[in-house]
């Protein structure tokens, strides 16, 4: 018998997305309208002949995705910039000697070096020197993600990099 995955069964996957994806009472579509503390109530509104006020309220549980560039993101002269053209200079071609996956053959290609270089220079610079810290780092600040470039790094990778050089 096969594996059968979360889509063979549509009660689990319902439970799954219930959990995962919660909804506002009322629903998606509720009818409930966010009014800040000092508004009026409906009541004194409607004495006033003004009525319920309709207001554009800040959503923060709201997921949103955005299209941007990682370069429009981070100053022309910030330190995570001076780390990566340091990164860009330092030669290489011992760290690519030792990269098994090639052009053509099988295996899962690492992450650039350079990327690496510059993440533990810019992370020292930073008073980081805990690899699970800098991994910690890469995921939540800025000019960490801008170095990284949308490049997932793990703390082991990190570790294993730094005990390399």
């Amino acid at each position: 018998m096969g594996m059968l995955g979360i889509q063979d069964n549509p009660g689990l996957a319902k439970d799954v997305q219930r959990r995962l994806f919660p909804l506002p009472k009322g629903g998606l579509m509720s009818d409930t309208i966010a009014t800040p503390e000092n508004a009026t109530t409906a009541a004194e509104s409607d004495e006033a002949g003004a009525g319920t006020p309709r207001l554009r309220v800040a959503e923060r549980n709201q997921i949103e995705f955005r299209a941007c560039c990682w370069n429009d993101l981070l100053a022309d002269d910030h330190e995570a910039r001076t780390a990566w053209e340091y990164a860009k200079s330092v030669d290489r071609s011992p760290l690519l000697a030792a990269i098994k996956a090639v052009e053509g053959r099988p295996g899962h290609p690492p992450i650039d070096p350079r990327i690496l270089i510059a993440l533990w220079l810019y992370a020292t610079l930073r008073g980081i020197g805990s690899v699970r810290e800098l991994a910690r780092r890469c995921e939540t600040d800025l000019p960490f993600q801008w170095i990284c470039g949308g490049v997932s790094v793990n703390y082991h990778t990190l570790a294993d990099f730094r005990v390399a050089l």
